[in-house]
């Protein structure tokens, strides 16, 4: 009988991978409206899912507010810094999970970008294209992956979609429905569209009762024609208190559509709705590449536009190149982040 280093040897002799060794995680933005709470349930030992699932484990945290951090660090076992570049040199890769810091991310994320630190940047990544490209010029110089997405751009009903566009002929309609909900937060699906349809979109328009929490929501998204394919319409509708999702794409030669709902099962939506987006984090932490820089760019663009036709032209149509790169939107928590800590 095999012991277990000769078992192990064996495997290696028949071509076996050995065990990778896992990656500690620095879990950014911790506190209050974040998705640290939901990811930890899947990653640590602690959690729902009761960890193992992946190869991550939460091994420090920090928030803007202490007594969050020091909670969440105590409820998840994790080690709580003081300074929000403080797990530089403790981690091997470093992820957002609040939304409030969002128009910050590109100065949080600076340390570890600098440092060569793999970084995810939650949603809606930057306030300002300033920002962003600084953001991302800095990671290409200093070779880091960066990776910014929202949840559902990992469901595999993007990838479904995108793969059966052909079947549809010449796309002449898109239209979509899901959350309105505190925009552009839970606007999930001004994500998912791009991601199944590709990123050339030319003019956005955005309507809704209030851009910060809104009960409903209208934006229409024009997409570049290309390769025979000419400009076409999404039509994105959204309304407060559920996480429907549905698309359907309408062309010359047929439609294809694509649902997707969160289970009543805790459990089952930990699996369902939130693993896939980590299961692809590790992988970007571990050396693939999710997006190209310039994916994240257009994402930005597409998202700020919506903004600027809300706030600056009464919800018309703007081209996505003529919003000014130092603009930027209410935040939806102005003084969340006191600025100073960032000259220190």
């Amino acid at each position: 009988m095999l012991n277990r280093r000769a078992f192990a040897s064996s495997l290696l002799a028949a071509g076996m991978p050995a065990a990778r060794r896992r990656i500690r995680v620095g879990a950014m933005a911790v506190g209050e409206y974040t998705f640290w709470g939901i990811w930890a349930d899947i990653l640590s030992p602690r959690g729902k899912l009761g960890g193992g699932l992946l190869g991550m484990d939460i091994t420090h945290c920090w928030d803007v507010n202490p007594k969050a951090s020091a909670e969440f660090a105590r409820k998840f076992d994790c080690t709580p810094v003081a300074n929000y570049d403080g797990m530089a040199g403790k981690v091997d890769a470093v992820a957002f999970g609040g939304l409030y810091e969002a128009p910050w991310q590109h100065l949080l994320a600076r340390p570890y970008v600098d440092a060569g630190i793999p970084t995810y940047l939650n949603r809606p990544f930057a306030y300002r294209l300033r920002d962003i490209d600084g953001l991302l010029d800095l990671a290409a110089k200093r070779g880091t992956r960066v990776m910014a997405t929202s949840v559902q751009e990992h469901y595999a009903q993007a990838s479904y979609l995108r793969d059966r566009l052909s079947r549809v002929g010449i796309i002449k309609a898109v239209h979509g429905t899901g959350w309105s909900d505190e925009f552009p937060g839970h606007f999930h699906i001004q994500w998912f569209v791009p991601k199944a349809l590709g990123y050339e979109v030319d003019k956005v328009g955005l309507v809704a009762d209030d851009e910060r929490k809104a009960t409903y929501l209208q934006e229409t998204m024009l997409f570049r024609g290309r390769d025979g394919q000419p400009t076409f319409v999404a039509s994105l509708t959204a309304a407060t208190g559920h996480h429907y999702l549905y698309v359907n794409v309408i062309g010359d030669r047929g439609q294809e559509q694509i649902t997707m709902d969160r289970s009543p099962d805790t459990r089952e939506t930990l699996y369902t709705y939130f693993a896939p987006q980590l299961f692809d984090m590790q992988r970007v932490f571990e050396g693939a590449e999710y997006e190209p820089a310039e994916a994240i760019r257009a994402k930005t663009r597409n998202f700020l536009a919506g903004y600027y036709s809300h706030l600056e032209r009464g919800g018309q149509m703007v081209a996505v190149s003529s919003v000014p790169g130092d603009w930027s939107p209410r935040h939806m928590k102005p003084n969340w982040i006191d600025e100073t800590m960032f000259k220190r």
